[in-house]
């Protein structure tokens, strides 16, 4: 299958979908010392700055915004699509779509207010940032790396998208977007939504793939 479960991503999903129910939790009964490391470290990276800091993060936060990785899935899903990979293609934006739309759900659920100061409107709690952009990852992880041949290419493309992801968590923190809670939950969110789609797709593409005739002759 072109879509597979990669060793890691078992472990790693379950872990993922543990810390944001912790931390769902936490946020949703406004756990006092949660709290206070949130506002406090927001606070502090808020009132530090650096050389040309704003607009790198500023950069940073745009590259990973979720308009930005729903281009980053159209694109994805456009080469599998043009590859006679339709079922992978669908099942790219099916997990994305899907996984901000639940992402949505829970921000108004739980209702957080971003951190003072912040002028944007809507809810914090997890950050769309953080989900699409590790949705975006750890599709790249399970459908682009394991196709490179180099396993160096493979090993500094890993990191290069590891460390983007990290960077633009620190963008929302040092923005004033969010607080620390929002950007692990919505990375968690991320992470454990891609295990779960990998675990569908295993289990229900062959399916689709013999009773749609008009997916009869794609690879799956």
């Amino acid at each position: 299958m072109i879509v597979r479960m990669p060793k890691f991503l078992k472990k790693a999903g379950l872990a993922a979908a543990l810390v944001f129910l912790l931390l769902l939790v936490l946020v949703g009964i406004r756990f006092g010392m949660t709290i206070s490391i949130d506002r406090w470290l927001t606070s502090s990276l808020g009132n530090t700055s650096f050389s040309f800091g704003d607009g790198l993060m500023t950069i940073i936060s745009a590259l990973g915004s979720p308009l930005a990785t729903f281009i980053y899935a159209v694109v994805i899903a456009g080469l599998l699509y043009f590859s006679n990979l339709r079922i992978p293609a669908i099942w790219v934006l099916l997990t994305y779509i899907s996984g901000l739309a639940i992402g949505q759900i829970f921000k108004v659920a739980v209702g957080r207010a971003r951190p003072i100061g912040h002028l944007a409107s809507g809810y914090a709690f997890p950050s769309n940032h953080a989900l699409t952009t590790f949705i975006i990852i750890t599709i790249i992880f399970v459908l682009v790396l394991p196709n490179l041949s180099s396993t160096s290419l493979q090993l500094w493309f890993g990191w290069g998208t590891i460390t983007f992801g990290l960077l633009l968590m620190e963008a929302t923190l040092y923005l004033q977007d969010h607080f620390l809670s929002d950007a692990l939950a919505g990375a968690a969110f991320g992470i454990a939504w891609v295990t779960l789609w990998v675990w569908l797709y295993e289990k229900y593409a062959r399916v689709l793939h013999d009773r749609i005739p008009m997916l009869q002759y794609d690879a799956i």
